[in-house]
């Protein structure tokens, strides 16, 4: 009990100076060491930003350099095919293809030269490009891009088959017309028109699906750039009971401008009650001075 008694009376005298010693080390420390640290932690993280910087710049500087490469590469490539009169199998089986022809980056540069070429001519020289895309393996590349989770290489997937005329996807691409993603369904939508035209809208006729002014915008921009023809019964969209078919419907008898369409114009012109339908079909008509 004596040495517990003189313990407390040791630890009351000497808390005081503890406690001061302790104070003066909390002080010492917020004071100096706190900014210390706080001034380390902005140099830390303006040379991390600097160092992260440095090596995103010369990946991308890489990156240049071998699309420089490439494009070089394909550039001569296609040439060859077009110009050169050689055969679509034997630019696939050429050495400076069969080198690069499994890199992401060379399939994508080539996808998108073939796609710019298909679009500029046409003829023999677009059937050779259909050719190359489809026995060289980039038509089986594109297609794997349907099979994707990520919505946007589906898309892209699909514009690089329907764009370059690969007919061999079409029940592939037709089969994603329910897909969950809005815009790989509107996508779909628009390449199936590539690949078997107008036609592919008539299958919505009786359906309440809505085609709103930027699909219908897309659908039209499809239809000048690809120079897709009007079908026969073009007409027969006027029958619909769905007003977004009936709108598209006028907008694209406005682009193909076939006197033949104007007739069934007019009578849906008089039985039609919608004021915009109405609006744009006498603009129309006016323009083409067929209103009665």
């Amino acid at each position: 009990m004596k040495i517990i008694f003189h313990f407390l009376i040791f630890w009351q005298v000497r808390t005081p100076v503890f406690s001061a010693g302790h104070n003066a080390f909390l002080n010492q420390f917020t004071m100096e060491n706190v900014l210390l640290g706080v001034i380390g932690c902005i140099i830390f993280t303006c040379l991390l930003f600097f160092f992260m910087t440095l090596v995103k710049r010369i990946f991308r500087l890489r990156e240049l350099k071998v699309k420089k490469h490439y494009q070089s590469i394909i550039d001569e490539l296609l040439f060859d095919l077009l110009f050169n009169h050689r055969k679509p199998s034997e630019i696939s089986e050429s050495p400076e293809f069969l080198k690069y022809k499994d890199h992401r980056l060379f399939q994508q540069l080539m996808i998108k030269s073939l796609i710019g070429l298909h679009h500029n001519y046409s003829g023999t020289y677009r059937r050779n490009l259909e050719l190359f895309y489809e026995r060289s393996g980039l038509a089986a590349y594109s297609l794997r891009k349907l099979n994707s989770t990520n919505w946007a290489h589906i898309v892209e997937g699909i514009k690089d088959l329907s764009s370059l005329n690969y007919i061999a996807a079409y029940p592939r691409i037709v089969s994603l017309q329910n897909h969950r993603n809005n815009f790989v369904r509107t996508e779909v939508l628009l390449g199936l028109i590539k690949l078997k035209g107008i036609s592919q809208v008539m299958s919505f006729v009786n359906s309440k699906v809505y085609f709103n002014d930027w699909v219908q915008s897309n659908i039209l921009y499809v239809v000048k750039q690809h120079k897709i023809p009007a079908p026969d019964n073009l007409a027969e969209l006027l029958k619909s009971k769905n007003k977004s078919i009936l709108l598209l419907a006028v907008r694209l008898i406005n682009y193909y401008g076939l006197a033949e369409h104007y007739s069934a114009l007019s009578g849906f012109y008089k039985t039609t009650n919608d004021p915009v339908l109405k609006q744009e079909i006498a603009q129309l008509l006016t323009r083409t001075e067929q209103l009665q």
